[in-house]
């Protein structure tokens, strides 16, 4: 099941920023930056299931490693830190 998805450019979504937060909830929306995919704007339901699953996932994930206190300092957080934090931009 793939999700229906929209491009607009940083410039339309800021000025019919009503219209995407509402066409959010039919569609992914990706905001462009420089003509480059920069951000995605979806409805919260379906953030909260993305993240639910993730916890579940990482969950797993830990438990196939063996024991998984011996990981206590991976976080699941980090998975999400942005390129330009990786970056140092």
């Amino acid at each position: 099941m793939r999700t229906k998805q929209e491009f607009l450019s940083l410039a339309e979504a800021k000025a019919k920023f009503s219209k995407v937060v509402d066409d959010s909830m039919n569609s992914d929306i990706i905001v462009t930056k420089n003509g480059k995919p920069a951000s995605v704007v979806m409805s919260f339901d379906k953030y909260k299931k993305i993240m639910e699953f993730m916890e579940r996932v990482w969950e797993l994930y830990l438990l196939d490693l063996g024991d998984p206190s011996l990981f206590k300092d991976l976080k699941l957080e980090e998975i999400f830190e942005s390129e330009i934090d990786e970056e140092g931009e």
